[in-house]
């Protein structure tokens, strides 16, 4: 019988599969939108965001929302719909199991942008692809390139990808979604193809709605914070279960980064609609699981309202390829680091994105299916949802026998659930064979890797140089990597590694001939030494020197981690000399160790064009495009191969990205740099017009007719940044007395961290420029200030742009950081009119109102303002706070202390219009001080007692400097408690901070210490609040 069952089965799946489809359409959609605007002209070098240039950032966002078109790519089979957005980042848009119509990926129903990404815009929901730097990454806005399949598995695929400019790297995801299966799938391929380490940071950031009865399925031991910070998980070292979502009402914002057991899957169950969402993917490819969660105070709340208008507050479980989004350097303080992307190399990786139903949660999760396992009171329940055809048998077995089997045949999202009896305590295993699920609670994969150092943290060591310089330059901050190398080698003059990491971070500034003498300091020590013979060999390559440079890459290509990538440069050497037996053979050498190397098949494909073996070149460009669908490199080869309009169509079609400029101009990098200049040309005659495009054009040309156009067009958003550019630039300032090309120059100089001769070219333009984005950068850049010069530019600035709100913002915070409140105010009251509803401009002229003590109109203001904030940002509730407390000061100093009693208690309010909301904590010392004075002014004093004993306990509680523990000395003081408040001004005394060393200092009244101190206060805004609280209370 069981045999005719099987024969039955194996004759009934191949028709259920022959019927399954799936489907991919491009959709108009309109979608409510509150869309942003107002990208800023003056280059982001001038925020010291050098780590994200040439990007711009955007500063206007909408209140009001308005139906607008968008493009939406939907992938559909008969258990799950997928929406991609190939215009806000190429991000999955949602995704809903169709028997349940629930959703598994968190689908926001309006495009709510705010203020949050490196650059501004950013919407909540659905999975976000982020690339290359720390952050919701520069592309996560804007429309990406994409290309949609129909693959020939009868799977569907939507494949999205962009440049990460400053690094240079190139990203694409391929979200598929297969025929016959309840999940889908995403493909992510990344590719260094330069020849220096790149930040690596990937995050694939999914979004799922938040409710009481949610628990997080993450297995772990325990959780790191983003410096490395330890914690347990999933109980936390107060005892509170965190992974379930209702246990977080504490503090604020969570990251949770969970780690400490081997195992593949993370995501979520919601117990009371008995359903859930998860995330899979090999441990190898994906470690990193992070759970993310706004406060679930009103601080956290309000988002709610300011990113979604009814879908409700969402919470975000990440995939990474490392442990924790690491924002800082450790130096050896944690076992975590910043770690690079290495030349030339290319990684790849496939996640799986599910839904689950019925079963009560996740125990183990494989490609074939979802088991629950729970063990209670002698009763165990099993759970098994399918998420694809499979045949499934479930064995329980417990004290060494077989307590249970059953065999059942499942089609996606069937589920299977049973109950087991056990003897009491007995030990148990559930397997389900056929689908690769097995679970033994005694046998869990507990990691044994360290996550605490125990090693030395506070000596300083040539050693923990070396890591601190590198971790520097992983993070882009190579000005202070380099300084910190040279501490390195002064530390120990024979320090290899850190000669050779100066060398690369020199060699990136194109200081060529200092980087070899570093690499040759290196090499004095070991001739042998791979980094040093790489960043050698590059760099001899860089200044023209083919043989020196094929020599040391030579040598370098003997280490298997620059094997691939110094291969791949000698064949380019050799290509440049017109060797084509040799540049054959080291281009397939650099691939015999990585096939992924995208270097070495351009050359190879570029070598059999150039040598009409048109086979071998087609052949080569289906092998690109079998691994990079978004290959713009091999669309273009193709139609150099076969210039046809379907084949120029075909190239121009699928670079659909906000800047498309900037691909064709890497693109045309390529050949340039293989010593093409014709082929570059011929791929910047198919660009968008761009500034920068006419004067590559104009270069390879030598063309002055071409030059001059650049001279007459704008310079708006003209950001040159690459090496390639500098010579380019330079040609055209040698050409053409434009101020504009010294103006490029500088910004490209910035930008390779020559800021000395950037500077001296923006002084050399002189007042020559009719452009005020060039004056506003100026006077931002301008170190060390020259104050009459930085005015001037400011002035100028306003005097060629009246209508620009920035260059009008930036005037008024000359004056305000110069504390000319008067000529602030003035200017405040001109442009708050001009320039009616800009948030900036009012929160100046507020600004400027508080300043001049005008306190009642300020409130007045922000009663009736609206502000937008950014994440974390809290200046709407701070701005009203200072203008409360200081009005409430001014009443004391009239003696109205009842007036100023309500005062005081309206500056604890967090007016949500302001764009901040009340966390759980709130530090209100300053106006239970302020109180305690005025009560005592009122002969009220019984009242006094409970913020007295309120201040002390917050203190006691709070860790951390502050300006306001020199409250709770006094308030210690007053109560009788001097031993407690002397243990207070010991333990800041021995702090290393400013701010905790000013304390000590006021409050044994060593003026002379207190007043040095304030210097380095300058205009905080805190300190100035409880300097004047001091002394009204005098």
């Amino acid at each position: 019988m069981l045999k005719k069952n099987l024969l039955l089965l194996l004759l009934i799946i191949p028709q259920l599969l022959t019927g399954q489809k799936a489907s991919i359409t491009l959709e108009k959609r309109d979608i409510l939108t509150y869309p942003y605007n107002d990208p800023n002209p003056v280059p982001i070098l001038t925020d010291r965001r050098d780590e994200i240039y040439p990007y711009h950032s955007f500063n206007g966002y909408s209140i009001h929302g308005k139906i607008q078109k968008w493009d939406v790519v939907k992938l559909e089979n008969d258990y799950v719909q997928v929406w991609v957005m190939p215009s806000d980042g190429g991000k999955v848009w949602g995704a809903i199991e169709k028997s349940t119509g629930r959703e598994f990926v968190y689908r926001n129903e309006v495009m709510k942008y705010r203020n949050i990404s490196m650059r501004g815009p950013w919407t909540s929901g659905g999975i976000e692809m982020n690339f290359g730097f720390i952050g919701h990454n520069p592309s996560t806005c804007v429309p990406v390139d994409y290309k949609m399949v129909e693959n020939a598995d009868g799977s569907v695929s939507c494949i999205v990808g962009n440049y990460d400019l400053p690094s240079r790297t190139k990203w694409h995801v391929e979200v598929r979604l297969p025929k016959d299966k309840a999940y889908f799938e995403t493909y992510a391929m990344w590719i260094n193809p330069t020849l220096l380490n790149q930040t690596y940071y990937n995050w694939m950031t999914g979004a799922a709605v938040v409710t009481e009865d949610l628990e997080f399925q993450y297995p772990g031991s325990a959780e790191i914070g983003h410096g490395g910070e330890f914690g347990l998980w999933p109980v936390n070292e107060d005892g509170r279960d965190v992974s379930w979502y209702k246990n977080n009402k504490f503090g604020s914002s969570k990251s949770y980064h969970v780690v400490g057991e081997f195992n593949d899957f993370m995501g979520g169950y919601y117990h009371n609609s008995n359903f859930g969402y998860g995330h899979w993917a090999l441990y190898d490819e994906m470690p990193g699981h992070k759970l993310w969660l706004w406060s679930l105070a009103r601080d956290g709340g309000i988002w709610e309202d300011l990113l979604t208008d009814s879908d409700g507050q969402y919470m975000e479980h990440q995939a990474g390829r490392m442990h924790n989004q690491y924002g800082g350097t450790s130096a050896f303080k944690t076992p975590i680091s910043q770690t690079p992307f290495n030349p030339g190399l290319t990684d790849r990786w496939h996640e799986i994105w599910f839904p689950v139903k019925e079963i009560g949660g996740m125990t183990e999760v494989s490609p074939s299916g979802v088991l629950h396992v729970d063990a209670k009171d002698g009763r165990l329940q099993v759970g098994v949802n399918s998420l694809t055809f499979v045949t499934g048998k479930t064995v329980v077995r417990s004290e060494g026998k077989v307590v249970f089997t059953e065999e059942k045949s499942f089609k996606p999202m069937d589920v299977f659930k049973t109950v087991v009896s056990l003897n009491t305590n007995a030990d148990y295993e559930v397997v389900v064979e056929g689908m690769d699920l097995q679970y033994n609670p005694l046998k869990r994969k507990v990691l044994k890797r360290p996550f605490v150092s125990t090693m030395p943290k506070d000596i300083i060591t040539a050693a923990s140089l070396y890591q601190e310089g590198n971790e520097l330059k992983e993070a882009r901050n190579y000005v202070k990597a380099e300084e910190i190398l040279k501490k390195c080698i002064g530390k120990d003059p024979l320090y290899i590694d850190a000669y050779a990491s100066l060398a690369e971070v020199l060699y990136r500034s194109m200081r060529y001939d200092s980087a070899l003498y570093y690499a040759n300091n290196a090499l004095m020590l070991d001739t042998y030494h791979p980094a040093a013979n790489f960043f050698a060999g590059i760099t001899y390559l860089a200044k023209g020197n083919l043989t020196d440079a094929h020599e040391s890459l030579g040598w370098a290509a003997r280490s298997p981690e620059y094997r691939s990538v110094a291969y791949a440069q000698m064949a380019a050497i050799e290509f440049l000399q017109n060797n084509k037996p040799l540049t054959g053979h080291y281009a397939n050498q650099a691939l015999d160790y990585n096939r992924y190397n995208f270097n070495a098949l351009q050359v190879l494909a570029v070598l059999y064009r150039k040598s009409d073996e048109k086979a071998k070149a087609e052949k080569i460009i289906q092998t690109i495009l079998s691994v990079d669908q978004l290959s713009h490199f091999a669309d273009f080869e193709n139609y150099l191969l076969n210039p046809t309009a379907d084949n120029l169509k075909r190239f121009t079609s699928t670079i659909t990205n906000e800047m498309a400029y900037q691909t064709y101009l890497e693109l045309a990098m390529t050949y340039y740099g293989l010593g093409l200049k014709d082929d570059a040309f011929a791929v910047l005659e198919k660009a968008p017009v761009h500034p920068m495009v006419t004067l590559w054009k104009a270069y390879l040309k030598n063309d002055n007719a071409l030059l001059n156009e650049v001279a007459l067009a704008s310079p708006a958003f003209v950001f040159p940044y690459r090496t390639e550019d500098i010579a380019v630039v330079e040609w055209a300032v040698s050409k053409n007395n434009s101020w504009k090309f010294r103006y490029y120059l500088a910004l490209n100089k910035i930008a390779i961290q020559r800021r000395a001769e950037g500077l001296q070219l923006l002084r050399d333009c002189g007042n020559e420029p009719d452009y005020a984005p060039f004056y506003l950068t100026r006077a931002a850049l301008m170190v060390p200030k020259d104050e009459a010069g930085q005015l001037a530019d400011l002035q100028t600035a306003t005097k060629l742009a009246p209508n620009d709100w920035r260059a009008s913002n930036e005037l008024i915070k000359y004056y305000s950081d110069r504390k000319d409140y008067k000529t602030m105010l003035t200017l405040t009251t001109a442009a708050s009119k001009k320039f009616k509803g800009n948030q900036a401009i009012e929160v100046q002229h507020i600004l400027a109102l508080i300043n001049n003590g005008q306190y009642a109109n300020s409130l007045k203001l922000l009663d009736a303002m609206t502000i937008l904030p950014g994440e974390g940002a809290s200046e709407g509730k701070v701005i009203f706070e200072q203008a409360s407390l200081l009005m409430s000061m001014d009443l004391i100093a009239k003696k109205k202390y009842s007036d100023a009693i309500k005062m005081i208690e309206k500056s604890k309010q967090y007016p949500e219009h302001l764009g901040v909301g009340k966390p759980y904590v709130v530090d209100t010392r300053i106006q239970d001080y302020l109180n305690i004075y005025c009560l005592e002014k009122l002969n009220r004093k019984a009242e006094t007692e409970p913020l007295k004993k309120s201040i002390s306990e917050y203190t006691g509680r709070r860790r951390g400097p502050s300006y306001s523990n020199i409250l709770t000395v006094n308030v210690l003081n007053s109560m009788g408690n001097k031993a407690a408040a002397d243990e207070m001004i010991k333990k800041s005394e021995e702090s290393d901070s400013p701010a905790q060393k000013w304390v000590a200092a006021t409050a044994k009244n060593d003026q002379a210490a207190a007043t040095e101190l304030e210097k380095g206060f300058g205009s905080d805004v805190n300190f100035q609040i409880i300097k004047k609280v001091l002394e009204v209370t005098k």
